[in-house]
């Protein structure tokens, strides 16, 4: 008798259960998940006509009227007529992701203060989802906002290492274990900058990493264009049209590696501060002098007493555009293979690389041939048409450097 009873009652809750489940079901099933956009999407959809003839109604059609069957409130007599209003439809706007101000404010972020006079970091703990996490990080990964704020995002010990060490300025330091903190103290500034401690997963989420090292640094742009290397060897590096960022990386990188004076970049090439371009690159960032010219500019802001170079083995046919013209162009500047030019007659040296997709731009050749240049050529075997840029420049100025330093010897 008391399992029949027990039976009865545990059908009698499903029931229960049942009816309430379907009693609030209307709250509900009517929400449905909204999309977040960027500023820049939103943008582009404003742009774009709104509505269409599938998806609008007759009311969107005639100004978005639609008609409200509710009474009015002050009617009591419910025997009157109807009295129906006309009411605007509101549109919902959707989402964009803009940067959120954080309502709590604790006084070591008004302070800016790093490390206090006993050693400690002093730093703000936030938890997942975390508001000041998006004030914070929407400055540098938003386009717009990168540009205005002129900010850079540096992943990693070594790269804030770099950065700190070259007196970039120093806003923000974002780290999941004190470890990672613990390495930068000799480099990190006593105050001036803010310190966030956030979970390890939250980071991964903003990172641009496959796996995110656990400390993230957002620094001023330096002023690279100023900037003086100790002790460099007379080489000017130019880039010309260089659009793969790991290549323009690996380019910095070997000139902070042989001493080069400066690196000149061209309006063709990959923007200087890409993400891409400031990994492959390991911080030679901030161990050369690099501009931005174009190349009209370039001609007189090189030293009077320059040697042009440049590193092509470039074909010219005659299916080429232009390929008359720009043929005629080569055949005046001379040819010579890069261990054959003797270079410590050179008071200064300019070598010029392109890209690998559309090499050389013109210009290069007419400032070479203006200035008494040549082309270096890289002998190849097996069939293989060209190298790398980046393998390219590092043969012609290591070899370059090896006969500048038999001078001094």
């Amino acid at each position: 008798m008391s399992c029949v009873i027990s039976s009865l009652i545990k059908n009698a809750l499903k029931s229960k259960v049942v009816v309430l489940q379907v009693r609030f079901y209307p709250r509900w099933s009517h929400r449905r998940p909204l999309k977040v956009y960027t500023p820049e999407e939103y943008e582009e959809m404003e742009k774009k006509p709104q509505g269409g003839n599938d998806e609008s109604s007759i009311f969107d059609k005639y100004g978005g009227l639609r008609t409200s069957w509710n009474r009015a409130k002050n009617e009591k007599d419910t025997n009157k007529s109807v009295d129906y209003q006309i009411k605007p439809k509101k549109e919902k706007k959707p989402l964009i992701a803009t940067k959120q101000k954080s309502e709590v404010k604790s006084s070591v972020d008004m302070l800016e203060t790093v490390i206090d006079n006993e050693g400690n970091f002093i730093y703000t703990k936030m938890k997942n989802n975390d508001q000041r996490v998006s004030s914070i990080l929407v400055e540098v990964k938003s386009k717009k906002e990168k540009q205005k704020k002129d900010l850079i995002l540096l992943e990693g010990k070594r790269l804030i290492k770099d950065a700190l060490q070259s007196g970039c300025s120093l806003k923000y330091i974002l780290f999941s274990r004190k470890d990672e903190i613990e390495y930068l103290r000799p480099y990190l500034p006593k105050v001036g900058a803010q310190l966030y401690k956030m979970p390890y997963r939250e980071m991964q989420i903003w990172s641009d990493l496959t796996t995110n090292p656990g400390v993230m640094g957002l620094f001023k742009i330096p002023p690279v264009e100023n900037f003086e290397p100790p002790n460099p060897l007379p080489i000017t590096v130019i880039c010309d049209n260089i659009r793969e960022p790991g290549n323009l990386g690996t380019v910095l990188r070997i000139c902070a590696a042989v001493g080069c004076a400066r690196v000149i970049l061209t309006k063709g090439c990959v923007h200087l501060w890409d993400t891409k371009v400031l990994r492959s690159a390991v911080g030679a960032h901030f161990k050369l002098r690099i501009e931005q010219k174009k190349w009209d500019e370039i001609g007189d802001g090189v030293h009077p007493e320059s040697h042009f170079f440049i590193a092509d083995n470039r074909v010219v046919n005659d299916s080429e555009d232009n390929g008359e013209d720009l043929g005629e162009l080569l055949g005046k500047i001379p040819i010579l293979p890069y261990f054959g030019v003797d270079f410590r007659t050179c008071k200064h040296l300019v070598v010029v690389v392109g890209g690998e997709t559309l090499g050389v731009s013109k210009n290069a050749y007419e400032l070479a041939l203006r200035s008494k240049g040549a082309r270096l050529n890289i002998p190849l075997s097996n069939d293989v048409d060209s190298l790398n840029v980046g393998a390219a420049l590092g043969i012609v100025t290591f070899e370059i450097k090896k006969q500048l330093l038999q001078i001094n010897k």
